[in-house]
C-alpha cells in the first residue's frame, strides 16, 4: 500500500480552502481538493483513483512526477559524450520510450519528509548508475508546498555524479468540473514542435498563428485532440504558460513555470476507469526526444551542476460572463 500525505492551507478569513493529497510512489499528487471556489462548496480538480492501492496499476501517470526524460525518447535511445544508452521499449506501438520507461519516477518509491504546518512536503529518491537504463547516481527531490495565495508550487532538484540527462515534469489530468469539450484554454506560446506519426518531433520549430492550435486567446477545446509540446517564452524565468478555465463552474487554473515549454494532452487515451477526454494534463517540462536533437534546449546534467525547475498550479474563481 502506498504512504501518503496531505497538506492543506486555508486563508485568513477562512473563507477558502485548498487540501493536496500526495503519495510517496511516483512523488504523486493524487487529489486536489478546493473550498470556496466557483459555484461549488467543494470542488476535486484533479483525476483520482478511489484508493491509494489502486495507483500501483496505474497505467495513465496519473498525477505521477515523470522522468528521468518526461515524454519520448526516439528508438529508447540516446547519445552522450560517456557513450550511448538504450533502454528498454515501453511504447512499442510506435518503438519509443515514454516517460522514463518500464522503471520510470513513476514506478520508484520516494522517500517523505513532511514539514512544519502540514503546508509542504519533500520527496526524495537515490538512483543508482543505470538501475533505470540511464546514466549516473542521481539524487532526485520534489517539494510540494501550498502558497499563501493557495496555488500548489512545486519544485524539482536533481544533481549526478556523471554525465546524464534529466527533464522531469507533472502528469496531473486535471477536470474543472464538467465536460472536457466546455473548458476553455489559453496559451503563452507562439511556436510548437510538429511531430511525425510515431509522436516524435520533426526537429523543426513552427509557428501557431492562424493554426488550429493557436491558443493565444480563449478558445474552447471542442473536440480538439492535443497531444502537443508548446514552445514557451524566456526559457529559465517563471512566467505564465497556461489557463484552463471552466464558466459554468467560474474555476480557473492558471499555470506558471520555468520550464521551457509545456505538453498539453487532452487524455484521448484514457480508458476504464475513466473516459476518453475526462481530464486534460499541462506537462510543464523540457522539449520531447530532446537529446537526439541539437537544435532543441539541452536536457544534459553533468556532475556539480543542479537541475532546478519550478512550476506552480494556481486556482482562481472567475467571474460569471
Amino acid at each position: 500500500m502506498n504512504d501518503s500525505h496531505t497538506i492543506f492551507r486555508k486563508t485568513a478569513d477562512e473563507k477558502r480552502q485548498i487540501g493536496v493529497h500526495l503519495l510517496n510512489k511516483g512523488a504523486t499528487i493524487a487529489g486536489i481538493s478546493l473550498n470556496g471556489f466557483g459555484v461549488h462548496s467543494q470542488s476535486d480538480v484533479v483525476l483520482s483513483y478511489p484508493s491509494a492501492t489502486e495507483f500501483d496499476s496505474d497505467p495513465y501517470y496519473l498525477g505521477a512526477t515523470v522522468g528521468p526524460v518526461a515524454n519520448r525518447l526516439k528508438d529508447g535511445c540516446f547519445h552522450l559524450p560517456n557513450g550511448t544508452h538504450a533502454l528498454e521499449i515501453n511504447e512499442p506501438a510506435r518503438s519509443n520510450v515514454l516517460h522514463g520507461g518500464i522503471n520510470g519516477l513513476h514506478q520508484q518509491t520516494f522517500q517523505a519528509s513532511p514539514t512544519r504546518a502540514d503546508i509542504a512536503v519533500v520527496f526524495s529518491l537515490a538512483l543508482p548508475h543505470l538501475t533505470d537504463g540511464f546514466p549516473g547516481d542521481r539524487l532526485i527531490t520534489v517539494r510540494y508546498e501550498l502558497l499563501e495565495d493557495l496555488s500548489l508550487q512545486f519544485d524539482f532538484a536533481a544533481s549526478t555524479d556523471r554525465t546524464t540527462v534529466m527533464n522531469l515534469a507533472n502528469h496531473a489530468y486535471f477536470n474543472l468540473g464538467g465536460p472536457l469539450y466546455e473548458h476553455e484554454l489559453t496559451l503563452n506560446a507562439r511556436h510548437y514542435t510538429p511531430v511525425n506519426d510515431r509522436l516524435i518531433p520533426t526537429g523543426e520549430i513552427a509557428p501557431l498563428k492562424g493554426s488550429t492550435l493557436d491558443y493565444s486567446d480563449w478558445k474552447a477545446l471542442g473536440d480538439n485532440a492535443l497531444d502537443h509540446n508548446f514552445v514557451l517564452p524566456e526559457g529559465g524565468k517563471l512566467r505564465h504558460a497556461a489557463s484552463l478555465r471552466l464558466r459554468a463552474t467560474q474555476l480557473q487554473l492558471d499555470v506558471l513555470t520555468t520550464q521551457p515549454a509545456l505538453q498539453v494532452y487532452t487524455g484521448d487515451g484514457l480508458n476504464t476507469p475513466f473516459a476518453p477526454r475526462s481530464g486534460i494534463c499541462l506537462e510543464a517540462q523540457g522539449f520531447s526526444n530532446a537529446p537526439n536533437q541539437p537544435n532543441f534546449p539541452n536536457i544534459a546534467l553533468e556532475p556539480g551542476a543542479t537541475y532546478r525547475q519550478r512550476t506552480i498550479y494556481q486556482f482562481k474563481e472567475i467571474a460569471t460572463a
